[in-house]
């Protein structure tokens, strides 16, 4: 549980540093993945617009809209429809959380987008040496996602896009 909070944490400390500038540019097509690795595991964050997801951005007005949030979020349940790590780290989802979130400003919703939250356990997480992004495959509309990652040997970022979905960590 110690563990988890400090990845918690540290995801908080990565989160603030990319909320900044995402507030500043809300882009579509552009995925954001955080991912904090420890030698239990990781704790891997990924946010998406909505718009890139389910083709709207705005709060459902019908039953077909609701129905399609939920078959994503349901979607998005599944690690492997985002990323994929590597098999020889012995990697097992232990907890996830996915939502549809709409954040307001000045009572008017100014960004609304999917949330996922994987918390990870691995047998050998010295092993977590690379992913290899599928969330193209699954959501076509998204160009890119930029990736952070925080290890206990320091900090590093890169993106992935269509054609390029492997990264190092």
């Amino acid at each position: 549980m110690f563990l988890r909070a400090l990845k918690l944490s540290a995801v908080s400390l990565v989160s603030f540093s990319l909320s900044a500038s995402a507030e500043e540019a809300h882009v579509h097509g552009e995925a954001v993945m955080e991912i904090v690795i420890d030698d239990a595991g990781a704790l891997i964050s990924f946010e998406a617009p909505a718009i890139d997801i389910v083709g709207f951005e705005y709060l459902p007005k019908t039953d077909e809209e609701q129905a399609a949030i939920d078959a994503k979020i349901e979607l998005l349940a599944d690690i492997a429809s985002v990323v994929v790590l590597p098999e020889a780290a012995g990697c097992t989802v232990s907890d996830v959380h996915v939502d549809f979130e709409a954040e307001e400003h000045d009572g008017e919703v100014e960004h609304i987008a999917f949330h996922a939250e994987y918390d990870v356990s691995c047998s050998d997480a010295g092993k977590l040496t690379s992913l290899t992004a599928t969330v193209f495959d699954q959501f076509p509309d998204l160009e890119e996602m930029e990736v952070e990652v925080v290890t206990p040997s320091g900090q590093k970022g890169g993106h992935v896009e269509p054609g390029e979905t492997m990264l190092e960590l």
